[in-house]
């Protein structure tokens, strides 16, 4: 069963007009989502999969497996957008950090936190991964910011400063997901496929 948990953050009024907390979930993949259909050519099954998961506030969280990699997704609709996600092999972790600030009376998530394993063994990285929620049909999640946890100090402090400060006004497509902290010739960095129309979840066969 999907797990959830809060944190609220006491930030000092100079730094934040307004409070935002994180409320957190935690999933098990096979049991807590649903595995959709692809469209996949017989000679590629099982060379992937997608699936919608339940978030907070009435949310989704959309995960895509291709080759051994993975591309995330969060909003409103279970809406899947481009493909984002690291060249080396890479999986996520069960748990997620949703930021939230108040939004039309209510405590509304507008950026996820999302802990990632890339890389083979001899190159190895656990990164923090920022993203936006879209909250309009039509409209994309994507990267805001990565942090690579092995050498960063410090790193889930600095990805909600990156949160609160970035996510809010970040226009998928018009600008790239920047690294924060330590950032090395070695630090894994996200690249982002062609747009495509949003496909919901009607459009499956």
């Amino acid at each position: 069963m999907i797990r959830l948990a809060l944190l609220a953050l006491a930030l000092p009024a100079a730094a934040h007009a307004q409070d935002m907390d994180s409320v957190y979930t935690s999933y098990d993949w096979e049991n807590d989502c649903r595995t959709l259909e692809t469209d996949r050519p017989a000679d590629e099954a099982g060379m992937g999969f997608r699936l919608i998961c339940p978030g907070p506030n009435g949310l989704h969280l959309m995960l895509t497996d291709g080759d051994a990699r993975i591309s995330m997704d969060y909003g409103s609709t279970p809406a899947f957008g481009p493909w984002e996600s690291f060249s080396p092999f890479n999986t996520v972790h069960d748990t997620v950090e949703w930021r939230r600030q108040p939004m039309q009376g209510e405590m509304r998530p507008f950026a996820t936190i999302h802990r990632w394993s890339v890389g083979p063994s001899h190159d190895y990285r656990e990164m923090l991964v920022v993203s936006t929620v879209a909250h309009a049909s039509g409209t994309e999640s994507c990267m805001v910011g990565f942090i690579d946890i092995t050498d960063t100090p410090d790193a889930n402090a600095l990805a909600r400063a990156v949160a609160d400060r970035y996510a809010p006004g970040f226009v998928c497509g018009n600008a790239r997901a920047r690294g924060f902290g330590y950032v090395g010739l070695d630090t894994p960095v996200p690249r982002r496929a062609t747009p495509h129309p949003v496909k919901q979840t009607g459009d499956e066969p």
